[in-house]
């Protein structure tokens, strides 16, 4: 296709709505790019479906215990197979990709337990291998999502608690304030009605990494 298509990274804390606006997203782009046929829109979440993945997901249901460095060295391995056995191919044959989660996750979820210098280290070979070209965070107070949470689901995960998310909405800020050089970050707030912070959140990408170039 002669293209690389865009790279969209969603993240925020569990019950922010990202579910619901990237679905938003995917429809919308899936729209513009249906006319050529050529372009398609690849949605992915993290952890993925590789080896490494499994074992997150596990971590995150409490079904396997591990170590918290362990843990951490388990996200970014599944981060870069990921990468390289989805997302790369996707992006070189001019798809866009949106993802649910990307190492921002790793930096916020995991700083309880591990230093941010050495989470940081672990995703060194990812973040320089592929940088979203934006990463929308849907801001939201830990307390709504905890009431939206409840209403969604029956269990609770690991991370799903209250006070635990005060502390991971912090070190997402923490971290976005000391990457901001490197990384497009756009901050959504997300609360109120979900077709109108769409709406919002279309007209500042269309104005920054989308174009009707992208659509064809």
């Amino acid at each position: 296709m002669g293209k690389k298509g865009k790279f969209i990274v969603f993240e925020g804390l569990d019950g922010s709505g990202k579910s619901t606006q990237i679905e938003n997203l995917r429809k919308r782009l899936q729209v513009l790019c249906a006319p050529a046929g050529k372009r398609k829109v690849f949605v992915t979440r993290e952890p993925s479906d590789s080896v490494p993945g499994s074992i997150c997901r596990g971590i995150g249901k409490r079904s396997v215990l591990v170590q918290p460095e362990t843990e951490a060295l388990l996200y970014a391995a599944d981060r870069y197979e990921h990468v390289k056995m989805e997302i790369l191919p996707q992006l070189m044959a001019g798809n866009h990709v949106i993802c649910d989660r990307y190492y921002f996750s790793n930096y916020a979820y995991q700083s309880t337990d591990s230093d941010l210098n050495d989470l940081l280290a672990y995703n060194r070979a990812v973040s320089g291998l592929l940088r979203a070209d934006v990463t929308i965070f849907i801001d939201v107070p830990p307390l709504e999502c905890e009431k939206r949470r409840a209403i969604e689901r029956a269990t609770e995960e690991k991370y799903e608690n209250v006070e635990f998310a005060k502390v991971t909405k912090e070190q997402y800020f923490k971290t976005f304030e000391l990457l901001k050089v490197q990384e497009n970050i756009l901050i959504v707030d997300g609360c109120g009605d979900p077709g109108e912070i769409f709406e919002d959140l279309w007209a500042v990408l269309r104005h920054t990494i989308i174009n009707e170039s992208d659509y064809i």
